[in-house]
C-alpha cells in the first residue's frame, strides 16, 4: 500500500491518495481539487472517503467524485454535517466496524467521536488515517459544534492507544506521526490520557 500527501486549503489539510497497484482511495479532498486529481492520475478510485464532516475535509468532495465517478462515504453521524459542503450525497454512510475492501487493500473504520459527533479513522495493519482526532504532538479541538472533550479522550485512549505502537499515523493536519510517539511524549500521556 502506498500513501500520497497531498496538503490543501488554507488551513493546510492533509487529503490522502491511498493506492496499491492501478486501484486507489482518496481521503479528505477539502480543497484544491485540480491538485487532488494531479495525485490521483491515472489510478482507478475505488472511494472517496471523510474522516469527518469539516469543510477544509469536504470541501471538494464534489469535483473529486465527479471526475473520478467514485462514490463518497462519511459516518453517518456527520452526513448533515458534511452535506453542507458537499451537494453529492454520501453514497454509503460508514458505521464503526466497517471493513472496506478494495483491489489490493482494505480499510477498517474505527470510530472515534469527540472531534466531530462522526469523527473516524481509517485503519489497515500498520497504518492509520486520524483525521482530526490526533495530531502528531496533539489532539483535534473540541469547541466546535458537536465537539467533546470527553469523547475525543475515550476515542484516543480506547481506539487509538490501543493499536500496534509502531502503527504509523497519518492526520488530518501537520507531520506523520506514530502510536508509540504520541503514547510516549503527548503532553495527554503526562495527564492520564493511556
Amino acid at each position: 500500500m502506498d500513501v500520497k500527501t497531498v496538503t490543501v486549503g488554507p488551513l493546510e489539510a492533509n487529503c490522502y491518495v491511498v493506492s496499491a497497484g492501478e486501484d486507489a482511495v482518496v481521503i479528505d479532498p477539502g480543497a484544491e481539487p485540480k491538485k487532488v486529481l494531479k495525485a490521483v492520475g491515472r489510478f482507478k478510485v475505488g472511494a472517496v472517503l471523510a474522516t469527518h464532516g469539516h469543510s477544509d475535509h469536504v470541501g471538494a468532495v464534489d469535483k473529486v467524485t465527479a471526475r473520478t465517478g467514485a462514490p463518497f462515504m462519511v459516518l453517518a453521524e456527520d452526513l448533515e454535517l458534511a452535506e453542507k459542503y458537499v451537494g453529492t450525497r454520501a453514497a454509503r454512510l460508514l458505521k464503526d466496524g466497517d471493513l472496506l475492501e478494495f483491489p489490493g487493500f482494505s480499510l477498517s473504520v474505527i470510530a472515534t467521536p469527540g472531534h466531530t459527533p462522526g469523527s473516524a479513522c481509517f485503519y489497515a495493519p500498520g497504518v492509520l488515517f486520524s483525521g482530526d482526532t490526533l495530531f502528531a504532538g496533539g489532539v483535534g479541538r473540541t469547541d466546535l459544534p458537536g465537539g467533546s472533550a470527553e469523547a475525543l479522550h475515550n476515542s484516543i485512549r480506547e481506539r487509538i492507544f490501543s493499536l500496534a505502537d509502531d502503527t504509523a499515523v497519518y492526520p488530518g493536519h501537520g507531520e506523520r506521526t506514530t502510536v508509540s510517539r504520541e503514547k510516549s511524549s503527548s503532553p495527554f500521556s503526562a495527564s492520564g490520557w493511556v
